[in-house]
């Protein structure tokens, strides 16, 4: 009888959730854990789970500002051939930023942490962001070995 090793951890997961603050940061949390447990350095997790939390309150913020109950959003989370994607997406209907207001900054702040972040707005179908970090476990890596140095 041999003896195994721990089930390998997962490189994808996904969630569908209401688009509600609360369930916006339980899916933080999640993307936290999930990230260190790739290997991905202390710092940059953050940065990556405040660009992802960012989208994700932009869904909730944004896109059912016209229906009575939350709508859902979906985030997909994907490490491969050492790059990180998350995808966050919804059925709404997008609501462009007031002008009036000092708000709407999140998809600014999520593009300043990630290495790349398109926007698709698609009419009658929501909106889907994606977010790319190349890289992280190594790139997480360096920054630590720079700032022990």
């Amino acid at each position: 009888m041999t003896e195994s090793g721990p089930a390998p951890f997962p490189q994808r997961w996904s969630h569908t959730a209401a688009a509600e603050p609360a369930v916006a940061t339980v899916i933080r949390r999640r993307l936290h854990h999930w990230t260190l447990e790739l290997g991905v350095s202390n710092d940059l997790v953050d940065d990556i789970v405040l660009g992802v939390y960012e989208a994700l309150a932009n869904v909730v913020e944004h896109a059912y500002h016209s229906v009575p109950e939350p709508g859902t959003m979906t985030i997909t989370a994907a490490y491969e051939h050492r790059t990180l994607t998350v995808t966050i997406s919804d059925t709404g209907t997008w609501r462009p930023p007031t002008p009036t207001t000092n708000r709407s900054h999140g998809l600014q702040l999520a593009a300043a942490v990630a290495d790349d972040l398109l926007v698709d707005h698609r009419p009658g179908f929501g909106t889907v962001v994606t977010a790319v970090w190349t890289d992280p476990v190594t790139a997480g890596r360096s920054r630590s070995a720079t700032r022990s140095s």
